[in-house]
């Protein structure tokens, strides 16, 4: 009997790849709005409804917008407003995710009108004598697909429901459509669509193209054809088979020649594993490996199982002594990571990680509304991990490290991918450096907010430079008022033009010696209000130390970037818990605003490419990768 998957595993388990979810929803309200879309999308495909030619009446003079208003009438009247009436208590406090619910159903209306205007004008599309839309168009339909791969112990049958099947007009081939309201990791959503389009080869229908249509509200739609997907779908045959167990122990003798596999791990790597067991077993903490050791750029990380009985915490403990039997220049960082332990151990080869490598991981820049998205780090899989300023859970950055951590280079790195997806229309820069080292190429740079000087505060008081950001702070509240909007996004959306400011202090805790009270009062503020203005503090230190940390920063900067500290205790300020006093330098760094930290690898920029990228006015502007180009329409 085969061994039995749903889709939604194996996208929990690439997100968890990932490091974990990126912002799901977060209360009960949110998580209601969200399934009242998805009702009525159901609703609005299913074959009961069957589209009602009421809804969208074709006629011969009709326009693809028109039938895009008679849409919206329909689900306003006939499927929202029973459903919001319904539920009106647990919504009274939900007023803006109602009204985004709402935009996100008018985008909906939007791209649906437009494929079904385009089958009728094709001549796919027909009404019937009862008065419903004939279109070969389903949602919520059970899907399935069979996996029989050579050297698995079972077969794998993969099941799931996506939001929208239909026939492409013009044509026999079939198109699954993920629908999607929120944030989410695109190499999730995309192994989730393409498992969708193997269960429709499974069903003898003819996959077509693949579309991740989202409505944040506004409608973002990526649509990858059938060549594009062959290098994915073949991947997740291994993280299927891997995550149903049915891998077999042996290196199987097949393989294929399309996948890109992973190199095998050195000998040395697999011979360090063997030690580590030998020396946990003579400390009296048994453990096993629970597999191969995970290759990162600057260390190893060995999955592994302790045996019964054996507390995690007595694993643990036992990192010095680790450290000391095997001559380590740091002591292995052990920890817990998407539900079980392992051990990070320095790479004896380690690698740097330029900027370069993941600069085609950058999001594609918007010449009108800009990118609010930053780096922080590539994972051990070789996948940049961003954070978003616009959401809450990352509008401001406290970063930590000592002398050599990598500070100042992440800095500069996290500069750099900002100003490479934006314009000086849409982003602006205050650059406070009190150690005048750290943003020297990015003098007169027109991203440089107000005067297009970069704060020295032996020059410039830095008391009055976050006075006038308050007040631009406050200016912003004001305009937003006046245009009936909440924050900068809505601003944007009606066509309004305010670029974000990003503040950045490379040595906050050196400001305070001039001004404490003054300037933590300032940070307070900015803190609790500038993120929906559109203005955001990255405010780096050497040691958050509890005089630095608590209090303002401890209550109003969410996220948090640890390089290596000298101590735990400036550890578990930053993070909440240990281990950053572990980390190896140079990048090496934990990540935490929602959950656990996720351990990551800072960019490097040389010089040569700094000067590049600070040194000119307007951002290269990549085109996108093919796999994620936009569609041809």
């Amino acid at each position: 009997m085969p061994v039995e998957l749903h889709v939604r595993q194996v996208r929990d388990e690439i997100l968890r790849a990932a490091g974990g979810p990126l912002h799901g929803l977060s209360n009960s309200s949110s998580r209601l709005v969200g399934s009242l879309f998805h009702a009525i999308c159901a609703d609005l495909l299913g074959r009961d409804a069957r589209l009602q030619a009421r809804a969208a009446l074709p006629g011969g003079s009709s326009t693809a917008e028109e039938w895009s208003a008679r849409l919206r009438d329909h689900i306003y009247r006939l499927l929202l407003g029973p459903r919001v009436e319904a539920n009106q208590a647990a919504l009274q406090t939900a007023t803006r995710e109602v009204l985004d619910l709402w935009k996100s159903l008018e985008a909906l209306a939007q791209w649906l009108a437009a494929i079904l205007h385009e089958a009728w004008r094709r001549g796919a599309f027909s009404v019937s004598a009862d008065g419903a839309a004939e279109l070969a168009i389903s949602s919520e339909e059970p899907l399935s697909w069979l996996l029989r791969e050579p050297g698995w112990t079972d077969s794998v049958q993969v099941s799931g429901v996506p939001d929208a099947v239909f026939r492409l007009p013009g044509g026999d081939r079939w198109c699954v459509a993920e629908l999607k309201t929120g944030q989410s990791a695109p190499e999730a959503d995309l192994a989730q669509a393409c498992l969708y389009r193997q269960m429709l080869a499974a069903g003898e229908r003819t996959p077509g193209s693949l579309a991740l249509v989202r409505f944040r509200p506004q409608l973002e739609q990526k649509v990858f054809e059938p060549r594009e997907l062959a290098p994915a779908e073949a991947r997740l045959k291994a993280l299927i088979g891997r995550l149903a167990g049915v891998l077999p122990r042996a290196t199987p003798t097949h393989k294929e020649p399309e996948v890109a596999e992973p190199a095998p791990p050195k000998p040395e790597y697999l011979a360090l594993g063997r030690r580590l067991v030998d020396i946990f077993r003579e400390y009296k903490s048994p453990v096993e490996l629970a597999g191969a050791p995970i290759v990162g750029p600057a260390f190893l990380r060995f999955p592994v199982q302790p045996a019964r009985g054996v507390r995690p915490e007595s694993v643990r403990k036992l990192a010095g002594a680790v450290q000391l039997r095997l001559a380590l220049q740091a002591p292995p960082f052990i920890h817990t990571a998407g539900h079980r332990l392992v051990v990070d151990v320095a790479r004896p080869d380690r690698e740097p990680v330029l900027f370069a490598a993941a600069r085609n991981q950058l999001p594609h820049p918007d010449p009108l509304l800009g990118c609010s998205k930053l780096p922080v780090g590539l994972d051990l899989e070789g996948n940049l991990r961003m954070a978003d300023l616009a959401d809450s859970a990352d509008c401001h950055l406290l970063v930590a490290g000592a002398t050599g951590s990598g500070k100042s280079e992440w800095l500069r790195a996290m500069i750099a991918g900002l100003l490479l997806t934006n314009t000086p229309e849409t982003l602006q820069l205050l650059l406070v450096d009190p150690k005048r080292n750290a943003f020297n190429e990015l003098a007169g740079s027109p991203y440089l907010w107000g005067d297009r000087r970069i704060v020295y505060p032996d020059e410039i008081d830095p008391v009055g430079v976050f006075d006038r950001l308050v007040e631009e702070m406050e200016a912003r509240y004001r305009t937003f008022q006046t245009a009936g909007v909440d924050h900068l996004a809505e601003l944007q959306r009606g066509g309004g033009r305010l670029p974000r400011i990003v503040c950045v202090c490379e040595e906050y805790a050196d400001l305070l010696f001039g001004g404490r009270n003054q300037i933590e009062e300032r940070i307070r503020r900015l803190g609790q209000k500038a993120r929906a203005a559109g203005i955001h503090l990255v405010l780096a230190v050497q040691q958050p130390s509890r005089e630095i940390v608590k209090g303002a920063l401890q209550a109003n900067i969410p996220a948090r970037v640890g390089l290596r500290v000298t101590s735990r205790i400036e550890s578990k300020m930053l993070l909440d818990r240990g281990g950053a006093e572990d980390l190896l330098g140079n990048g090496d760094l934990l990540f935490k605003d929602i959950g656990e930290p996720v351990r990551l690898q800072g960019l490097y920029l040389p010089p040569d490419e700094r000067r590049a990228i600070f040194g000119s006015g307007e951002p290269d502007c990549r085109p996108l990768p093919s796999a994620i180009a936009s569609p041809q329409r």
